[in-house]
């Protein structure tokens, strides 16, 4: 399409250039005049040049994009490795640091690219990061069952991460039905310039995360002897550890600021639109360090720390909703985003559901070395994103 315009655009200056010109004394057009050669040398010059502006700028944009995607994977597989040693150098342990800390850390590509599309006008590109990330970190969970290879995955994981997945569902669910009373019933409280759906996702999540670390606390996974093992094997300082944290923290939050405006770009130059482009181009992107440090764990037999992220990262990602609604300036961002986030939301709730009746029963029925749990979680994932695209 552009690039018929861009010609087009050549056409008519090469043409329009050539205008008949009548002679007082002759009845022959002059089509030899050199000021009206120059004049048509001129556009046809500026048409190729405004062309390939255009196609460096777009080339850019992807490149940057995708240098963006690898800051993360980098940035986010560092972040898990020094958040490790935090905790098995202090005393917060493996459950909090795996659950919370890693999980939020994990999840800020998520929080700076939705706040940035946010800020920016990309309400739809904002949400659809938020729904579509969950929805492609319960298929992270299959994705680990292929790499797994010795049955089903989730068969491995403890109970223990029952608590954090249905609190998933829960948090899910209540930002479905905000949507839905919203734009349907048409029934919105605003405090502070914030929804009152934000301030009940908020407690919600706080709530959660209350009892999720006195569950934790309660069940001790970690044991003395492996604590010890993990500290003999670990021989970076406390110190360093902490640093290297906070400078991959810095990079995910450029690289998802980013990835927002890039995004953005190329939400408008595909035509794709904002909501899709948000739940699967951006969601996929910046679920990357979820998708690298649950494969490193599940390699290192670590089924507790994969599966915890993953669990712990969907319960965070319910928050930045919150924050979004909070930074968005032109009212409420339930009122303004396409009713279709909903359907994400509420595939994020069947996946949810799946896995956690993948913990509970502990079938050891595969297909092709994976479970049945996987084989329903990639299927829904599927289905969703193509009725997104349709949509």
């Amino acid at each position: 399409m552009f690039l018929h315009n861009t010609w087009g655009l050549i056409f008519i200056a090469y043409n329009s250039s050539f205008l008949p010109c009548h002679d007082a004394t002759s009845t022959t057009f002059d089509f030899l005049d050199r000021g009206r050669l120059k004049m048509a040398s001129a556009g046809i010059i500026n048409c190729i040049y405004l062309y390939f502006r255009g196609e460096i700028i777009l080339i850019t944009t992807y490149l940057l994009f995708l240098f963006c995607g690898f800051l993360v994977i980098v940035a986010g597989t560092k972040l898990s490795a020094y958040g490790d040693v935090i905790a098995s150098r202090t005393t917060l342990g493996h459950g909090i640091v795996g659950g919370v800390l890693i999980a939020a850390a994990t999840s800020l590509p998520e929080v700076t690219t939705s706040i940035t599309a946010a800020l920016i006008d990309a309400p739809d590109i904002a949400l659809g990061n938020v729904f579509g990330s969950n929805t492609f970190n319960l298929t992270i969970l299959a994705v680990g069952d292929i790499f797994h290879r010795q049955g089903r995955f989730l068969a491995s994981v403890k109970l223990n991460h029952i608590l954090a997945g249905m609190f998933g569902v829960l948090m899910s669910a209540i930002a479905a039905m905000s949507l839905l009373m919203n734009q349907l019933g048409g029934f919105d409280i605003g405090i502070g310039g914030v929804s009152i759906y934000s301030l009940v996702i908020l407690l919600t999540y706080v709530y959660g995360s209350i009892l999720i670390i006195r569950y934790e606390s309660k069940v001790k996974r970690v044991e003395a002897e492996e604590t010890q093992a993990v500290a003999e094997t670990t021989s970076m300082p406390l110190k360093k550890a902490i640093i290297g944290f906070g400078l991959a923290t810095a990079i995910i939050i450029w690289a998802g600021i980013n990835l927002s405006y890039t995004g953005e770009a190329i939400a408008r130059h595909t035509g794709l639109g904002q909501t899709f482009v948000g739940t699967l181009l951006i969601a996929a992107t910046t679920s990357l360090p979820e998708l690298v440090a649950t494969i490193a764990a599940i390699n290192i037999g670590a089924y507790d720390m994969a599966a915890g992220n993953v669990f712990g990262s969907n319960i965070f990602n319910m928050l930045i909703i919150t924050i979004t609604d909070f930074v968005y300036y032109k009212g409420s961002i339930y009122t303004v985003v396409d009713i279709n986030h909903a359907i994400t939301a509420m595939a994020g709730i069947v996946l949810s559901s799946i896995a956690v009746i993948g913990l509970f029963y502990r079938s050891k029925r595969t297909v092709f070395t994976i479970g049945w749990d996987s084989v329903f979680i990639i299927i829904t994932y599927i289905f969703t994103v193509y009725y997104i695209y349709i949509s």
